[in-house]
């Protein structure tokens, strides 16, 4: 099956093939094997050129949330229609939201400060793995409601950051 998903403003085809156990990823043209088992409902065991991780995959609508390696990464399953508008440059107002219930580690960023796109911002702690959450867009920190220690809901805002640049129109 192939997918197409939008990482932070950027899209990628994924094509998965399963094949006993077995599931081929193809990512833009570069194929991975990858060795899989399913621990829990969200949570897989994966074998990846020899080394053995833990991925969370958490599904919500459109949305995908991946948690690999220390890090959160929010997809977005989108159409072809969809992926004509994606190449519009992200900008306006962006709202930093906890993924999963978790803990406010560290807040990176202060109001006023100016950000640069993926740029580290908040630190959580879920499932016993920290993870830096990251701007979307280059601009400035209007509002910090997190602080050090909050235990938050999934979809909590932690943080507003502002673009200077004023939404593209098509």
């Amino acid at each position: 099956m192939t997918y197409t998903f939008k990482l932070n403003e950027q899209i990628y085809k994924i094509t998965l093939e399963e094949n006993e156990g077995q599931i081929e990823v193809e990512i833009d043209g570069e194929k991975l094997p990858v060795d899989y088992r399913k621990i829990e409902d969200n949570l897989y065991s994966i074998i990846l050129g020899g080394q053995s991780l833990t991925i969370g995959v958490f599904k919500k609508g459109k949305k995908i949330q991946v948690f690999f390696d220390g890090d959160l990464y929010d997809l977005e399953s989108i159409s072809e229609r969809e992926q004509k508008k994606s190449s519009l440059a992200a900008s306006g107002v962006q709202e930093i939201k906890a993924p999963m219930p978790s803990r406010v580690v560290k807040v990176l960023k202060s109001e006023g400060d100016e950000v640069s796109r993926d740029e580290g911002v908040v630190v959580i702690e879920a499932m016993k793995m920290e993870s830096e959450l990251k701007s979307p867009i280059a601009g400035k920190v209007r509002n910090v409601m997190a602080k050090e220690g909050d235990a938050i809901e999934a979809g909590t805002v932690l943080m507003v950051v502002v673009s200077d640049t004023p939404p593209a129109s098509e």
